[in-house]
């Protein structure tokens, strides 16, 4: 048995070690077997035979030693990562690969042999190259990405009693991975969602194209295929415009669709917004969108009225075990199962040329073979998408859509107490939120609920801060705590309005739930519409609401009110005499919560 420079022995034979049923681990080009939806081929191999770069000050020995130590790290934290971790993933070998390779380049050029010659100077040297170092599109790297390195470096170290080569000294003492990278709590953050006038403008664009003008989309397509395939050889094309122009279909912006360049321009255009559709209306992740294939809808009873929901099939690869994913469900409003309608026809030429079942194909323009669509791919077209129809710019900028940045979108406007400013999506999110939470749903995402459970939690804190701040508020827990939060107003009162917040969050199960007309401070033996976990859609009303111990009604839901009064009042003078005597009880009522919450006409 060797023996580590620090004393620790080291295992033998790491390098024959089976990394896939292609690759062990001491092969200089790895084939991984990664399974996971929307992956490009190159995304499942890794090369070390790489020859040492130009203006290197190390030596070819040298070169070559840490690119085996590399392989043995991973071999390490494969099958013996360190205590509390999970074991890498293929998938998350690849990744690891990718600063690892990059790191010792950079070890190259600095003169530094081995690993184990890495030190808290070192560090600093690294982090500067990277920010130096251009990233993508010649942007600066930014800190979030150095993580991905410091991260190393700490297992490195970490993993040393396993290793011939290792940082023999932790690299960073004294900080965090995230504090080394240059990020702070307040800085470091997650991936972003989109900004609300984007999102907004890119589902409803998007469901357009699925709900409105798909099927003309897609009739243009059939009918340029069937008179393609009539035509010869050199008359396939003007065949293909002669039936196109017979039929004299319009596209989405009012465009004829009369020739196939324009008929494939809209379909490709169609494919996305589908895309963007169950991204925005779903919450999944790329790759589970990526694998769904045909039959993908499937109806399962829900509620106690039994119901059908209907749900969309396809594989969780993320936190499972189970090698190639495991097949999943998700609500599907009504719009997606349009969705996956339509792209089961527009793929099912792609289908019966390649025998393949995903709805996501397209024909490689390069070797003419019928693939399934990348992730990388379908993200550069959501970007084209959106620069086709217009979506607005953000902060004069056209925004960087993400296919990761859709699934956080999702759970902010599910969790969402007040929809109001989603317009015409709020109807399809609020169904998604209440089959939910129904009995019978069969959905097991649970990185999915726990993210929209952290967007409820920060949702009621903020509705939370608003009450505490308030002296004008309506309904019956709205004036209890406008008669008791004034020890929390005012910059006197903010760190006991903190942590009375936090308090709230972390030792309490309290949700804040909202409507047009005000927030309900939600507790099951108060409640007066009959909810269970939450106020009930069917029994809540404003009549119901305002006899409640749960109603909170501020300044902002004025317009409510006084829309509600006026329309009654309206009515009032042909009214007969009961009605009239409902009408003035409700006018009595709004005129009360405007004065209440000092929003009164006088």
């Amino acid at each position: 048995m060797k023996t580590h420079p620090a004393g620790n022995p080291v295992v033998v034979g790491w390098a024959e070690a089976p990394l896939s049923p292609w690759s062990r681990f001491g092969d200089d080009e790895w084939l991984l077997d990664i399974r996971t939806a929307g992956r490009r081929p190159d995304q499942n191999r890794v090369s070390w035979a790489v020859e040492l770069p130009e203006g290197a000050v190390i030596s070819e020995t040298a070169w070559r030693s840490l690119h085996r130590t590399a392989k043995q790290f991973l071999w390490s934290m494969v099958t013996n990562p360190p205590t509390g971790r999970k074991r890498l993933s293929p998938s998350s070998v690849h990744s690891k690969s990718i600063p690892l390779r990059i790191m010792i380049r950079w070890m190259a050029f600095d003169g530094l042999e081995t690993f184990s010659a890495i030190d808290v100077t070192a560090v600093e040297r690294l982090r500067a190259w990277l920010l130096a170092r251009p990233g993508y599109k010649a942007k600066s790297v930014r800190p979030n990405t150095i993580v991905n390195y410091i991260v190393v470096l700490k297992d490195l170290y970490r993993q040393r009693a396993k290793l011939d080569d290792a940082p023999l000294v932790d690299p960073l003492p004294q900080e965090t991975t995230y504090e080394a990278a240059g990020l702070t709590p307040a800085t470091r953050g997650s991936i972003p969602f989109i900004p609300d006038a984007i999102a907004i403008s890119l589902l409803n664009t998007a469901l357009q194209w699925v709900e409105e003008h798909g099927p003309t989309i897609v009739r243009a397509e059939t009918l340029r295929r069937e008179a393609w395939a009539l035509g010869g050889i050199n008359q396939r094309s003007s065949h293909a415009r002669k039936a196109l122009q017979r039929a004299n279909l319009k596209g989405p912006a009012g465009e004829g669709l009369l020739g196939a360049y324009a008929v494939r321009h809209a379909v490709n255009h169609l494919v996305e917004a589908c895309y963007i559709v169950i991204a925005g209306f779903v919450g999944m992740r790329v790759s589970e969108i990526l694998s769904m294939e045909t039959g993908a809808i499937d109806y399962h009873p829900i509620g106690e009225t039994g119901v059908a929901q209907a749900y969309l099939v396809a594989r969780l690869f993320k936190t499972v075990d189970q090698h190639g994913g495991r097949v999943e469900r998700w609500i599907a409003p009504e719009p997606v199962v349009k969705a996956v309608e339509l792209l089961e026809q527009l793929s099912a030429p792609l289908r019966a040329a390649s025998g393949r079942r995903e709805l996501f194909l397209v024909k490689n323009t390069q070797y003419g073979e019928i693939v399934p669509v990348t992730q990388m791919h379908i993200g550069w077209r959501i970007n084209d998408f959106a620069r086709h129809v217009g979506v607005p710019l953000h902060e004069g900028e056209p925004w960087a859509f993400s296919t990761h940045q859709f699934r956080k979108t999702f759970a902010r406007f599910i969790a969402r107490k007040d929809r109001s400013q989603l317009l015409g999506l709020a109807e399809h999110f609020k169904h998604a939120s209440v089959a939910m939470t129904a009995r019978g749903y069969v959905g097991n995402d649970f990185d999915l609920r726990e993210l929209i459970d952290h967007e409820n939690r920060a949702e009621t804190a903020t509705a939370l801060e608003r009450m505490l701040l308030s002296d004008r508020l309506a309904g019956r827990m709205g004036e209890r705590i406008a008669a008791n939060n004034a020890r929390f107003r005012g910059r006197a009162g903010e760190q006991v309005r903190r942590d009375y917040i936090e308090f709230v969050l972390t030792d309490t199960d309290l949700r804040i739930h909202a409507c047009d007309y005000g927030w309900c401070v939600f507790q099951r033996e108060t409640s007066r519409c009959g909810g269970e976990v939450g106020p009930s859609e069917a029994g809540r009303s404003p009549a119901v609401c305002l006899g409640c111990a749960n109603m909170v009604i501020e300044p902002r839901h004025a317009p409510y009110w006084r829309d509600r009064r006026d329309r009654n009042l309206k009515l009032l003078p042909k009214a007969s005499t009961m009605t009239a005597a409902v009408l003035t009880e409700a006018i009595e009522q709004c005129e009360t919560v405007l004065s209440r919450i000092g929003e009164h006409d006088g």
